[in-house]
């Protein structure tokens, strides 16, 4: 599957690459065609949808996550910064003066790391707030139900 990053001046800024297995899960193999050294820079997947939203905004780690939430949920504008340290100083820009709700993975991990960075959305007058799915469970405890490091996607799916 090819995911194409446009920003919200409609202007193509990256491809990514990424190959699934049959159950529906990412393989650890993906591209990235288009480089940074070469002039390409990264965005928000999906921040074209911010040119003229009405929506509430929603981020999330994966973009086959953003995209099938949005057929799921298409009340809201289903965002993806691309993995668990994809979301980046400059990805942020386009969200100054936005209120915006975070889900990261199922991971006390993935939920550290966006609590790191909430200065930084307030920095930038970002209202953000993190919907933390792991209900204060350890990641001990997240395995052995069989729902560490899932997301949205992947309950919609499952019994989690």
């Amino acid at each position: 599957t090819v995911f194409w990053f446009i920003n919200k001046s409609q202007k193509a800024q990256k491809a990514k690459v990424s190959y699934y297995k049959l159950n529906g899960k990412r393989s650890n193999f993906f591209e990235v065609p288009y480089k940074n050294e070469d002039g390409y820079k990264s965005c928000l997947y999906g921040e074209h949808l911010l040119l003229n939203n009405n929506k509430p905004i929603i981020l999330v780690e994966s973009e086959k996550t953003a995209i099938v939430a949005s057929i799921e949920f298409p009340q809201y504008t289903w965002l993806s910064y691309s993995g668990i340290n994809g979301l980046t100083d400059s990805k942020l820009q386009v969200l100054k003066g936005e209120r915006v709700l975070l889900i990261p993975d199922v991971s006390k991990n993935a939920v550290s790391i966006l609590q790191k960075k909430l200065k930084k959305f307030e920095r930038l007058n970002i209202d953000a707030t993190i919907f933390d799915m792991t209900f204060n469970k350890s990641d001990d405890e997240l395995k052995a139900m069989g729902c560490y490091n899932i997301d949205i996607e992947d309950i919609l799916r499952s019994d989690c």
